[in-house]
């Protein structure tokens, strides 16, 4: 399944009872689900696409850029039917709009497996990063196996099965890379090549707007989950949200979640949480947990059993990311040491953590 947008309490909203989120971040009221759509400004817009089959906290988003008669979407949504006709709705009830592109800001199902029944029906060109292009085609090799799914969500696992297909489908018209631009009437929509969450996820500034479409590198509610090489870096996500800060960006337009305006604010409150789960995970390293999964049941209390292969996958990825640095060590049997340990703490914490069955 595709990675989650939200592992465990890693959350930085609050859910309140007239159906509205707050951010702390922000001080704009919107709803909470990029679902019910919303002009952002006169020349962005939010298409909302109800699904019946989709139950997570937070939809896809889905933009429109649009000006002098020419459009672009952000990203494609889900390709079920339900999805793709209401976009299609949307862009009808617009005639005086001719959608030029299709711009994906990866290549996961949840923001692409829309985007060639979309092409197919407007004449749009897809766009997308060189690096992605090389995921799309290869997809099956990021699958966990390992996925625990109950037996009444194995149609689910199905449907996501159709949309990673279509998903594939969405090979690019334009390969872009970083610092690419493509026009809109009169706006440039720019790319921003920011690896991490995948290796060819991009973020688009529009900077007549002030506007920094995020996709899944930063998202409006709660934390991304990043994946170990080959498929996502933990070491370059947040290099990649460094450089976000440095662009004079008035508004945040993220794949999952509503808008945010503090954008700096937003983007270094994520660096801080991964800097503060990195730091967790030295500690518990220091204190006899060496192996992802000892390390997981002391940071997610309550998981889950669906996405804890995700949730593993990012600890690996915070470790990858250590070892990099050479502050870890990898040892055999998936056990891990803080580097510089001495051979005898090795072995002891090795024997004691295997011993324990961990």
């Amino acid at each position: 399944m595709e990675p989650p947008t939200s592992v465990g309490g890693d959350s930085f909203i609050q859910q309140n009872g007239d159906g509205f989120r707050r951010d702390p971040i922000s001080n704009v009221q919107l709803p909470a689900s990029c679902r019910s759509g919303l002009e952002v400004t006169s020349r962005i817009h939010s298409i909302p696409a109800p699904t019946g089959f989709y139950t997570g906290p937070q939809a896809p988003c889905v933009y429109l850029v649009a000006d002098g008669g020419e459009g672009a979407l952000v990203d494609s949504g889900f390709g079920d039917e339900q999805s793709v006709r209401a976009r299609l709705d949307y862009l009808r009830e617009r005639p005086e709009i001719r959608l030029r592109y299709i711009v994906l800001t990866h290549h996961h199902l949840d923001h692409a497996s829309g985007a060639h029944q979309i092409r197919q029906a407007t004449g749009a060109e897809i766009a997308m990063h060189t690096q992605e292009e090389l995921s799309l085609r290869d997809w099956r090799g990021e699958i966990p196996q390992d996925v625990d799914v109950p037996p009444d969500q194995r149609a689910i696992v199905e449907q996501v099965r159709r949309f990673r297909r279509q998903a594939a489908e969405a090979v690019p018209d334009i390969a872009i890379a970083d610092g690419a631009r493509l026009s809109v009437g009169g706006l440039t929509l720019e790319v921003v090549h920011t690896p991490g969450h995948t290796l060819g996820s991009i973020c688009i500034y529009l900077r007549e707007e002030r506007a920094l479409f995020t996709g899944d590198t930063a998202l409006g509610l709660g934390t991304v989950a990043i994946s170990p090489p080959p498929h996502g870096d933990m070491r370059l996500y947040l290099e990649s949200l460094e450089r976000l800060k440095g662009y004079d960006a008035a508004l945040m337009l993220p794949g999952h979640g509503r808008p945010v305006q503090e954008v700096a604010r937003k983007l270094q409150e994520l660096i801080d949480h991964r800097r503060e789960r990195e730091e967790q995970v030295l500690r518990l390293l220091a204190d006899g947990m060496t192996t992802p999964r000892a390390m997981l049941r002391a940071i997610y209390q309550e998981l889950d059993r669906r996405i804890v292969p995700m949730a593993l996958r990012q600890l690996e990825a915070h470790l990858a990311k250590l070892a990099a640095e050479r502050r870890v060590e990898r040892g055999g049997a998936g056990v891990w040491r803080l580097g510089g340990l001495g051979g005898g703490c090795w072995a002891a914490l090795s024997v004691a953590t295997v011993g324990g069955g961990l």
